[in-house]
C-alpha cells in the first residue's frame, strides 16, 4: 500500500493563480525544470482560497499590481513525492488580472516565472496535466471546471 503523507492532512488545499497579463499567461517553473504549474500555494488554517491566493503571490512575486477576479474551476491530484509516498491535493484556480506596468519577477530564488501567449499555453507541459485540460478547455468556453480523480 503506498504511503500519504502531509504536514496535517493527507489532502492539501491548494489556491492557484492564472495570472494574465495583456496576451499573455505568467506560469511558473522551478528553475531549469522542463514542466510549469500555476502561481500560489497552501491554503493555511483558518484562510479562505481567495486570501490564500493573495498571500501566495505577494511571498512568490513581490508587490505587483493585480487583482484576483472570478473563479476558473477546480481539480483533484495525487502525486508521487517520492518512492511509495504521495500527495494529495485540491487546487483551486481564479483568474488574476495583472497590470501591464507590472514587472514580474521572483522573490524565491529556487523559481521563476515565464510569460508564454495563450496559443503557447496550450502546448507547454503544465501540471498537473487535469488541471491544464481545464484550464484549455474554459479558455474556449468559460465555463468553470471541476476534474475530479
Amino acid at each position: 500500500m503506498s504511503e500519504f503523507r502531509g504536514p496535517n492532512s493527507h489532502i492539501h488545499n491548494i489556491a492557484r493563480g492564472l495570472l494574465v497579463q495583456g496576451g499573455d499567461i505568467i506560469l511558473c517553473r522551478t528553475k531549469n525544470a522542463e514542466w510549469f504549474f500555476l502561481p500560489g500555494g497552501h491554503i493555511e488554517d483558518g484562510e479562505s482560497a481567495h486570501t490564500a491566493l493573495k498571500r501566495e503571490l505577494e511571498e512568490e512575486m513581490g508587490g505587483m499590481d493585480y487583482s484576483v477576479s472570478s473563479f476558473i474551476g477546480a481539480c483533484e491530484n495525487i502525486f508521487p513525492l517520492e518512492d511509495n509516498v504521495f500527495q494529495h491535493e485540491l487546487n483551486i484556480v481564479f483568474r488574476v488580472e495583472v497590470s501591464q506596468d507590472s514587472r514580474i519577477g521572483s522573490v524565491e530564488d529556487h523559481i521563476e516565472f515565464v510569460n508564454v501567449s495563450s496559443k503557447e499555453f496550450q502546448e507547454v507541459k503544465v501540471l498537473p496535466r487535469a488541471l491544464h485540460e481545464g484550464l484549455i478547455a474554459w479558455q474556449e468556453t468559460g465555463t468553470p471546471f471541476f476534474k475530479e480523480l
